[in-house]
């Protein structure tokens, strides 16, 4: 299972998704540009564990939900693309902030939501299972690749992008180009809800 295609398959699924502008993503930009990396990081690490939350339920009950609610998949797509749109719409609206007054950064509980309130992430999750991983396997082990995958995945591409929250704020901040990168990241998300609906 380690080295197999499904695997493969599924690793560049989760980094197509983890790495592509997205809720979780917008948020970790805004909290670098805020209150800075080092600050955020452990609001980071609560959001990298915030997926499993979701991970491990769906993992282990992921064929008697289907054949229960088989229209599931599509009904949380359609949401998650509803409000990847609205998302895409702020982010290119959106201002690196200028209150140099907030001075407490999310901590590790402040991410522990993010993902379970996340229809983007349900949907990621649910399509890893249906689509990337070996009907073959059993179930516990399905779930510790999926899990495992998205750790490291999230790992670099989450602290990536508070990173570069915080390069936005010294390098873009009050700029000509600051409107028209968050509308480049804007596009990008959206581009995202392709590889959402494609299987």
């Amino acid at each position: 299972m380690l080295f197999d295609n499904y695997t493969l398959g599924l690793s560049l699924f989760a980094i197509s998704m983890v790495a592509t502008p997205g809720p979780a993503n917008m948020i970790l930009l805004s909290a670098g540009s805020q209150f800075g990396f080092k600050k955020s990081v452990p609001f980071v690490i609560g959001i990298i564990l915030s997926k499993q939350i979701i991970i491990w339920p769906i993992g282990l009950g992921i064929l008697t939900f289907f054949e229960l609610f088989p229209s599931f998949i599509n009904i949380i797509k359609v949401i998650s693309c509803t409000y990847i749109i609205w998302l895409a719409w702020k982010l290119s609206r959106f201002k690196v902030s200028e209150d140099q007054k907030l001075t407490n950064a999310p901590s590790f509980f402040h991410g522990l939501p993010v993902h379970p309130t996340n229809p983007k992430a349900w949907a990621m999750v649910s399509v890893s299972f249906s689509n990337y991983t070996n009907p073959n396997e059993s179930l516990i082990s399905s779930t510790i690749v999926v899990a495992i995958i998205f750790i490291f995945v999230q790992l670099f591409f989450h602290n990536l992008w508070c990173f570069f929250g915080e390069q936005l704020k010294k390098k873009f901040q009050n700029t000509y180009y600051e409107i028209w990168l968050m509308r480049f990241l804007s596009l990008l998300m959206l581009g995202s809800l392709i590889l959402l609906f494609y299987k």
